[in-house]
C-alpha cells in the first residue's frame, strides 16, 4: 500500500477481479465469518458465525487458440506427437522445428484441439519476444494467475514462484505451449510437474538443440513443406474455388513458388479469392516479374518475400500506405480506434481481404504473421522518407497517449502525476466515459502494446513520449502484478525523462521503479534510483512529488533500517504538510501510517500506536474516505497493541480489521489478519481461539490459491 494505490476507486476491488498477463482464468473470492469480542474470566475469545458457501473452482485454462478450419495434412506429425503421450510418464518436451511460415503454430494448435480431453489440467501458452518478454519468470507469473492464484498471493521471490509453479502443476496433466523461445532455459523452466504433461515448443533456430541432451530429454522433428496434393487443397480452400477453371499449369506454378509454405499458400489463395476464377495465370506473371526483380529463385525464404511483394503491389495506393503505416507501429496489435489517423475503412477492408491483416478481439488489428509485419516495415523504410515515417508514427503515438491518459484517469482518479492530463486530454472525447472497469480491462488488454511503445519510443529518441507512456502505464502495474513490465518501463522511462530534461518525471519514475525492482530482487538498483530521485526532488518546487519520493525511500528502508525509514517518513509527512495540493491530505495520512509501522518494526510499540491511530482517523476524515487503507492499517494497529501488551485492544482491533476487510472484499489481507490474531491468541495460550483463526486463514489462502495455505495447514497439524 502506498500513495499510488487506488483510493476512491477501491470499491472496484470488491466488485471486479481482473487477471494479469497473457492468461485466461479467474481469481476467486471467499467470504468470512466474524463476531464480537467477549471477556470471560479475564480471557478473550471470538464467537464465530456461520460458514459461507465455498467459492467456485478455477475453470480449466484453455489458452491455445483453435487451428484454422482448413488444416491439411501433417497426419504423420500428429501421429508422432500423439504417440509420445503417456499419462503415467514424466512430462515430455517436443520441439517442432522449421522455417517461419511453415505452419508450426498451426500444427501445435491442431494437437491442442485434438487432445483437449487428454490434457485434463488444461492448456497454457506463452510467447517469448526478444527485448519484450524474454524471461521465463514472466511466463510463470502469468501461469500462476491462470491456475487460480490471486495476484496478492503470488510470492515476491522468483525462486519461490518457480517452486510454486511446480507444486501447483504436480497433480495436473497439462499441455504447455512455448513459442518464440531461443534459449533452452526458457523452455526448461516451464516444464510442469504433472505426469503425462506435454510441452510443445515452436522453434526456428538451432539454439534449442541442447534440450535433447539434458534432463528434459526433448524430442525434435523438423516440419517439411506441404506435398503438392494437400498444398493444392489448402490453396483451393483459401481461394474459395476448386481451381478447375484456371489455365493449365498456372496452379502448379503458383504452388511451386509457394514452396509448400502454408503462409505463402494462404496469401496466394486470398489474392485469387479477391480477383476471382480465371486469374491464376495473371498472378503467375506478376510473381514472375517480382521474382526477377528480387532475384529469388529456389530459396523458400526468398520465395515468401516474392509472395509478400506481389500481394503488396496489388494493393491500391491507400491500402499500401496503410500497410506501411501498420508496419511501423511498434506493437504487434493496433487499437482500431487509432485507424483514422493513418487510413480509412475501405483501405483496411482491402488489407483484410488480401489476408495480410486480421481482426483480433473486439477492436484490434494485427498482421497475420510477423514475417508480413517485417515486410511492411521494410516497405516503409524503402518508400517513405524518414521524416514522413516519424511524422506518421508521432501522430499515432499522440493519439494513443490520449487514449491511455483517459484510461489512467478512470482507473486511478486524481493522483500525483507529472503528465499534465488537463492539457493532454483537452478537447478529446473520453472513450471510457469514466468507467473504471472498462478502463482497467482495456489497460490489461494493452499490456504488450504499452511495453512496446515505451521501448520503441526510447529507441527512436522520442524520449518525451517514452517517459509519458511509462508514467501513465503505471495504472496497469499498480492494479496487476506485472513486475517485469513495470521494472522495464519505469527504468527506461526514467532514463528517457533524463534525456528529455524533465527532472520531475525522472524523479517520479525512478522512485516508482523501486517497487518492482525490489520484488525482482534488484534491491541495489532500486536504492541507486531512489538516491537519484531524492537528489532530483530536492531541487524541485513540487512538495507533493518530494513527499512521494520520500515515501518510496521510507518503504525501501523499512525492513533493513527501520529507524532510517522513520526519518524518511518524517520528511514525507512534512512535505505533504507543506503542499497545498488536495492530494497531500491523503499523502500525509499515508506517511503517518507508514511511519507508525516503521516504529513498530524498530521496537517502538507505544509510538507506533499513536501514529497508526492518528492515520486511521485521517483516512476516515478524507473527503472520500479511504476504507481500504484504513482497514489494512487497523491490522498494523492490532499488531502494535499486541507489542505494547494491550491484549484486549489488540484482539478488538484485529477483529474489526477482519470485518472491514471482509466488507471491502480484500480477502488476502483478511487472511493475514486472521494469522496475526492466531499468533496473538497462541502467545496468550488460548489454543482453541488460535486454531479457529488459523483455520479461517488457511481457508482464505486456499481460496486465493496462496502457498501460505500450506503453511497454515502445517501449523494446524502440529497444533
Amino acid at each position: 500500500m502506498n500513495a499510488d494505490s487506488p483510493g476512491s476507486h477501491e470499491a472496484h476491488d470488491k466488485a471486479h477481479n481482473s487477471v494479469g498477463g497473457d492468461v485466461s482464468g479467474t481469481s476467486v473470492q471467499g467470504d468470512d465469518i466474524h463476531g464480537g469480542v467477549h471477556v470471560n474470566n479475564g480471557g478473550v475469545h471470538v464467537t464465530m458465525g456461520q460458514q459461507p458457501p465455498s467459492p467456485p473452482l478455477t475453470p480449466r485454462p484453455m489458452q491455445v487458440n483453435s487451428p484454422p478450419h482448413d488444416f491439411v495434412n501433417r497426419e504423420s506429425y500428429l501421429d508422432w506427437i500423439n504417440g509420445s503421450l503417456n499419462s503415467a510418464a514424466s512430462p515430455r518436451v517436443v520441439v517442432c522445428e522449421g522455417p517461419r511460415g511453415i505452419g508450426k503454430t498451426t500444427l501445435i494448435r491442431k494437437v491442442a484441439e485434438a487432445q483437449r480431453e487428454y490434457f485434463t489440467g488444461g492448456q497454457l501458452s506463452f510467447e517469448y519476444r526478444r527485448g519484450h518478454y524474454d524471461h521465463h519468470d514472466q511466463a510463470i507469473t502469468g501461469f500462476l494467475r491462470t491456475l487460480g492464484m490471486d495476484k496478492d498471493a503470488i510470492p515476491n521471490d522468483p525462486f519461490l514462484r518457480a517452486k510454486e509453479y511446480l507444486t501447483r502443476t504436480q497433480e495436473q496433466r497439462l499441455l504447455v505451449v512455448v513459442e518464440g523461445a531461443w534459449e533452452p532455459a526458457q523452455v526448461r523452466a516451464l516444464v510442469p510437474g504433472g505426469e503425462g504433461s506435454l510441452v510443445l515448443v515452436s522453434g526456428d533456430g538451432p539454439d534449442l538443440g541442447e534440450l535433447q541432451e539434458d534432463s528434459t530429454g526433448a524430442q525434435s522433428r523438423p516440419l517439411t513443406p506441404l506435398e503438392p496434393e494437400p498444398a493444392r487443397a489448402l490453396l483451393a480452400s483459401r481461394a474459395s474455388d476448386d481451381l478447375s477453371g484456371e489455365a493449365p499449369g498456372a496452379v502448379g506454378q503458383l504452388l511451386e513458388t509457394c514452396a509448400g509454405l502454408p503462409l505463402a499458400i494462404a496469401l496466394v489463395g486470398g489474392r485469387l479469392c479477391r480477383t476471382g476464377p480465371g486469374t491464376a495465370a495473371g498472378l503467375v506473371a506478376e510473381i514472375r516479374h517480382t521474382r526477377s526483380t528480387l532475384r529469388a529463385i529456389g530459396d523458400p525464404r526468398r520465395n515468401l518475400e516474392v509472395i509478400f511483394q506481389t500481394a503488396y503491389q496489388a494493393l491500391s495506393p491507400e491500402a499500401a500506405a496503410l500497410y506501411r503505416a501498420l508496419g511501423d507501429w511498434p506493437a504487434p496489435v493496433l487499437d482500431r480506434a487509432l485507424l483514422p489517423g493513418i487510413g480509412d475503412a475501405e483501405a483496411l477492408n482491402e488489407l483484410l481481404t488480401a489476408n495480410v491483416v486480421e481482426e483480433t478481439g473486439i477492436s484490434a488489428l494485427r498482421f497475420r504473421h510477423d514475417l508480413i509485419r517485417t515486410h511492411a516495415r521494410d516497405r516503409a523504410a524503402a518508400e517513405d522518407s524518414p521524416q514522413e515515417r516519424r511524422r506518421r508514427l508521432e501522430g499515432l503515438l499522440d493519439a494513443y497517449l490520449v487514449r491511455l491518459g483517459f484510461a489512467e484517469l478512470a482507473a486511478r482518479g486524481e493522483r500525483l502525476r507529472t503528465v499534465d492530463l488537463a492539457e493532454l486530454l483537452a478537447g478529446a472525447d473520453d472513450p471510457f466515459r469514466g468507467d473504471t472497469d472498462h478502463a482497467r480491462n482495456w489497460l490489461l488488454g494493452e499490456r504488450a502494446t504499452l511495453l512496446a511503445v515505451v521501448l520503441d519510443s526510447a529507441d527512436r529518441g522520442l524520449h518525451t513520449h517514452a517517459h509519458r507512456f511509462a508514467e501513465l502505464a503505471t495504472a496497469l502495474y499498480l492494479d496487476q502484478r506485472l513486475v517485469h513490465d513495470w521494472a522495464t518501463t519505469a527504468t527506461i522511462g526514467a532514463d528517457s525523462a533524463r534525456l528529455a530534461g524533465d527532472a520531475a518525471a525522472e524523479a517520479r519514475l525512478n522512485s516508482m521503479a523501486s517497487r518492482p525492482l525490489i520484488d525482482l530482487g534488484r534491491g541495489d538498483e532500486a536504492g541507486e534510483r531512489l538516491a537519484r530521485a531524492v537528489e532530483l526532488a530536492a531541487d524541485l518546487e513540487h512538495s507533493l512529488l518530494r513527499a512521494s519520493v520520500w515515501e518510496f525511500q521510507g518503504r525501501y528502508l523499512a525492513t533493513a533500517d527501520p529507524e532510517a525509514a522513520v526519518a524518511a517518513f518524517d520528511r514525507c509527512v512534512a512535505e505533504n504538510r507543506a503542499s497545498d495540493d488536495p492530494a497531500s491530505v491523503r499523502g500525509e495520512a499515508l506517511g503517518v501510517l507508514y511511519r507508525g509501522h516503521a516504529k513498530l518494526v524498530s521496537g517502538q510499540a507505544g509510538a507506533a500506536v499513536v501514529d497508526i491511530e492518528d492515520a486511521l482517523e485521517r483516512f476516515a476524515a478524507l473527503p472520500e474516505p479511504d476504507h481500504r487503507m484504513r482497514a489494512r492499517g487497523r491490522v498494523w494497529l492490532g499488531s502494535a497493541y499486541a507489542a505494547a501488551d494491550r491484549d484486549k485492544e489488540a484482539v478488538a482491533a484485529l477483529n474489526r480489521a477482519i470485518k472491514e476487510l471482509d466488507e471491502g472484499g480484500w480477502y488476502h489481507y483478511k487472511a493475514e489478519a486472521h494469522v496475526f490474531l492466531a499468533d496473538h491468541y497462541e502467545a496468550l495460550g488460548a489454543k482453541k481461539e488460535a486454531r479457529t483463526h488459523l483455520e479461517e486463514a488457511e481457508r482464505h489462502f486456499r481460496d486465493l490459491g496462496s502457498p501460505r495455505a500450506r503453511e497454515c495447514a502445517d501449523r494446524l497439524k502440529k497444533a
